[in-house]
């Protein structure tokens, strides 16, 4: 396929040589509703209201007349896209802008020999919050690593709550292990944060801030965050309290920064920075650098909409979700920095393809045609796909030749095994749906822990960890591939945290559509709980699972950092999906408002 076409060629971008809709697992019944009293038992527990369903396996002749009906909200933007402007001339004053004065002049006060190791940190800290740091890594690398191995002289005085927590958070995000004993200096006798602290809200909120970057052996980093964020929702409504202040803490307590993909966070960080006592030049600085971004984004996703339309899956495959506005910001959260355009198309391409192949398993096939798509799938062969249905045909031969046609184009820049990789873990997440589809067809709810091992795999992180990885042509290949084989617990980790995050999020929805494989009705049926008591478990796991992310951040070697960090970003972006229900299968008004603001919506300077 044409480079251009494909969407890597430099005449579609230019400026080219970088839940994204996760595949989700069950979002329709395999039978509709109109059959339900027919062919579903429901079991409730008078004293637990336990909600154990179970549908009775269709007949062959149901096949046609039991295939659900899918009510998916149109995609957000659709053609729309090619009428928002994005003119060379503009793009190409951006970029002259940011590199000839913006990053020298900042670059200049990063590493000036009038600043102190504690002032260059307190800089970094604003750079990241600001999402500009990413310009600077060398330097901050450099920076961070000299002023660490003098930590104990560094913070030997410092008695300023905000100056310590900031040191923390910069450090921790770094790689760094500064120990949580860095905030004893603010307890008292009873090793209990000082009541004196309140006073204190901007430390305070760092404090709060900070205290999210723990590890599972922190138990003490989660009285930090009790004590602000008692403290904070107390603070926020109380006279006296700046609004931009009170605004800030709002955000944060909605959803801490380290939670939030950085294309939300730096956009609330510059409206509370720009009615704080700022840098100008900083704040110039971020400003250029998201409208930059967003004509970076809007290039790209008119690029990807045009193959999208090209191939007609919403139309030859009705049942499907027309989910690429919603894919694409996902993929924005995972490759924030405008360099990796590359890593934002192949994504998307390749999260759009699962998306048809998830659905078709979930919301379309029967049972027989789950089990032959996926095992044209394992061969890999488009020569042997003739007896499949035609639907099905599409579906194989729309994944495979993606696949391929991305994996032509990544050869050709000298990254090729990647993609075999990739692909292992396309069929990995197929026999995975197998599974899922034969318990969903005979109406068996598995127990939890037989459940969550097939769950992790079909929730497609791991999948879309690969093929993210794959485009970060910055990042030697052998050795992420090697970290990648070593099956390291980050990833193990947020497979866990999504498809926590996802059942949790559909589980009303799924059971309301008679569908009950899903993690919290499976918690159910093995613990004889209420769902309210199987969804407090669930997020306490993945809490954990958060920590754990965290720690293998800190402690991982033989990776890259730039590969680190996408283990924290799809952490984030999982978070943006499940905030207010299933965002991605049934879209509302703020979801729109939210991604329309962060692709269209430019800072005026």
């Amino acid at each position: 396929m044409d480079a251009t076409r494909m969407g890597f060629g430099a005449k579609t971008l230019p400026h080219l040589g970088n839940l994204t809709r996760l595949p989700l697992k069950t979002k329709l019944s395999l039978l509709p509703l109109n059959l339900l009293p027919k062919y579903m038992t429901l079991s409730l527990r008078s004293t637990k209201q336990n909600l154990c369903v179970k549908a009775s396996t269709e007949s062959n002749g149901d096949v046609e007349s039991s295939r659900p009906l899918p009510h998916f909200s149109p995609d957000l933007w659709g053609d729309q896209i090619f009428s928002v402007p994005t003119e060379n001339s503009e793009f190409d004053a951006l970029a002259t802008e940011i590199e000839s004065f913006m990053k020298p002049k900042v670059r200049n006060m990063l590493i000036s020999s009038r600043n102190t190791d504690k002032e260059r940190i307190v800089l970094i800290h604003s750079l990241v919050c600001l999402g500009i740091s990413h310009y600077y890594e060398k330097e901050i690398v450099e920076i961070l690593d000299h002023a660490f191995r003098k930590l104990d002289r560094l913070i030997a005085d410092e008695d300023n709550l905000e100056t310590i927590a900031i040191m923390f958070e910069v450090f921790r995000l770094y790689g760094h292990q500064i120990s949580f004993d860095v905030f004893d200096r603010f307890k008292g006798v009873d090793a209990k944060f000082k009541e004196h602290l309140v006073r204190d809200v901007k430390g305070m909120l760092q404090l709060y801030e900070a205290a999210h970057l723990s590890t599972p052996s922190e138990d003490i980093m989660d009285e930090a965050l009790s004590f602000t964020r008692y403290h904070l929702e107390s603070l926020a409504g109380q006279e006296g309290i700046a609004p931009h202040i009170s605004r800030h803490i709002q955000n944060a307590l909605y959803k801490p920064r380290f939670l939030k993909i950085e294309t939300v966070a730096v956009r609330e960080y510059i409206s509370f920075y720009e009615k704080e006592g700022h840098d100008k030049t900083l704040l110039k600085f971020a400003k250029l650098n998201i409208n930059f971004c967003q004509l970076h984004y809007v290039r790209e996703l008119k690029s990807l909409t045009k193959w999208w339309k090209d191939m007609d899956l919403a139309s030859k495959l009705p049942y499907t979700r027309d989910r690429l506005f919603l894919t694409f910001v996902g993929c924005i959260g995972m490759f924030p920095e405008p360099q990796y355009s590359l890593g934002r198309i192949i994504a998307t391409k390749i999260s759009q393809v699962m998306i048809v192949m998830d659905d078709t398993c979930d919301a379309y096939g029967t049972f027989s045609e789950v089990k032959s798509l996926i095992d044209s799938l394992q061969r890999w062969d488009l020569g042997a796909i003739d007896e499949l249905p035609s639907c099905l045909r599409i579906v194989i031969r729309t994944v495979v030749e993606t696949l391929e046609d991305i994996g032509r184009e990544m050869k050709s820049r000298g990254r090729s095994s990647s993609m075999q990789y990739t692909i292992e873990e396309v069929k990995r997440l197929g026999r995975a749906n197998i599974t899922l589809s034969k318990w969903a067809r005979a109406g068996h709810v598995p127990t939890f822990d037989d459940y969550i091992e097939v769950g992790i795999v079909s929730g497609g992180i791991s999948c879309y960890s690969m093929y993210s990885f794959m485009a970060m042509e910055d990042c030697d290949e052998d050795q992420t591939n090697e970290w990648f084989k070593s099956k390291p617990k980050m990833l193990r980790a947020l497979e866990v945290i999504f498809r926590l995050e996802n059942d949790i999020a559909s589980f009303e929805y799924e059971m309301s559509r008679g569908e009950v494989v899903n993690g919290v009705n499976c918690y159910i049926k093995q613990h004889g709980v209420t769902k309210e008591l199987a969804v407090h478990e669930m997020k306490k796991m993945i809490r954990d699972n958060v920590k754990i992310v965290m720690e293998e951040f800190l402690t991982m070697k033989g990776v890259q950092r730039p590969i680190l960090v996408r283990g924290l970003n799809t952490a984030r972006l999982i978070k943006i999906y499940y905030d207010e229900g299933d965002g991605y299968t049934n879209t509302h008004a703020k979801i729109k408002d939210l991604y329309t603001s962060l692709l269209f919506h430019p800072l005026l300077l």
